[in-house]
């Protein structure tokens, strides 16, 4: 048996050192999300860099490897992390990699599917749509020509399919550094990760007031439980900070090329926003969306009072906003295609 030790770094993420190649420790791991890279030669635990330790998945492998007879250390330090830009920098590049390696593949795929597509329209055009003459001598190479060019089609398209997954999968990986930074995507990252701070900084005066309430009451609690927990909330502090503070660089150069933020202070009531090819008109603006009209016929340019179902509206986001329209600018320009109609 061996003696191993589960080490987490926000930086290097949850790592498995002391195992050795056939020891068992993979296999007993892998039901709570190990997995082997290749690539470095060592068991780790997929998606846990850059992250807080995932101590119930932690906690399990530790039981699991001491159960099977190994010796298991943990090793959780959370203030070892690296900078978001740092990390984000490297998914864009394993973005390109991926797209590269997806693309190679569905290349790969086509040219094998198209050879036995025209290799099997080769073998069936050879007997013109003769029919099998099942009391000549040639029936059985005509059953098998057949066969062969019938298993030759199926591959083909087999190959296809998975020809187009693998270029599908290649193009969402080419865009996913321009995903990431669209300025609406960046603008609901920015909502969540504000939230999430805000809500860290409850934790951290929670965990602050209970101590000091426990020690007024003559039951302080167990000073390493209560600095571990700062520890902890001080490291996601500091990720969500330095990520909100990548992210609202990110819309400044955006700001900067041109892109339109649009916010409360952009529309009064009268409006027309646009979403898409769509118009509707703004009911309300507030803080966060528009109050817009909601209607049932889904084929409609603009969406106004004229086909409003009753008195129903809906809320149209400022990061869905794709531009702006007065009223004025807009009963112009429907007057202008009554007159054409």
């Amino acid at each position: 048996m061996a003696e191993i030790t589960i080490k987490h770094t926000r930086a290097g993420g949850t790592l498995i050192q002391g195992s050795q190649r056939g020891d068992g420790v993979l296999e007993t791991l892998n039901p709570w999300g190990f997995r082997y890279a290749r690539s470095v030669g060592f068991v780790y635990l997929r998606g846990s860099r850059d992250r807080t330790a995932d101590m119930r998945r932690i906690q399990g492998a530790k039981a699991a490897l001491e159960e099977s007879g190994h010796t298991v250390t943990l090793d959780i330090d959370e203030t070892v992390r690296r900078a978001f830009e740092e990390a984000e920098a490297e998914r864009y590049e394993r973005a390109g990699i991926r797209s590269g390696h997806f693309d190679a593949r569905a290349d790969r795929l086509q040219k094998s599917s198209d050879e036995k597509w025209a290799r099997g329209r080769q073998i069936a055009a050879s007997y013109q749509g003769e029919p099998v003459k099942v009391d000549h001598h040639s029936a059985g190479r005509h059953m098998r020509d057949l066969e062969r060019a019938q298993t030759l089609f199926g591959q083909s398209v087999a190959e296809q399919q998975e020809a187009n997954r693998s270029r599908g999968r290649a193009d969402s990986a080419a865009s996913y550094e321009e995903g990431r930074k669209h300025p609406g995507t960046i603008l609901r990252r920015l909502d969540r990760l504000n939230a999430d701070r805000r809500q860290v900084e409850r934790q951290m005066e929670r965990a602050v007031r209970t101590a000091e309430g426990c020690t007024e009451a003559g039951n302080p609690l167990d000073p390493k439980l209560i600095v571990d927990s700062l520890v902890k909330l001080d490291a996601d502090h500091h990720d969500l900070c330095d990520q909100i503070a990548h992210w609202d660089e990110r819309l400044r150069e955006a700001q900067a090329a041109g892109v339109k933020i649009w916010g409360k202070g952009d529309f009064t009531p009268g409006d027309y926003a646009q979403l898409g090819g769509r118009w509707y008109l703004v009911l309300r603006a507030n803080t966060k969306s528009l109050t817009v009209p909601k209607s049932l016929d889904w084929k409609a340019r603009v969406y106004n009072r004229d086909n409003q179902a009753g008195t129903s509206t809906s809320t149209l986001p400022y990061d869905k906003v794709t531009g702006r329209m007065s009223g004025e600018e807009m009963a112009a320009e429907l007057q202008a295609e009554a007159a054409t109609e």
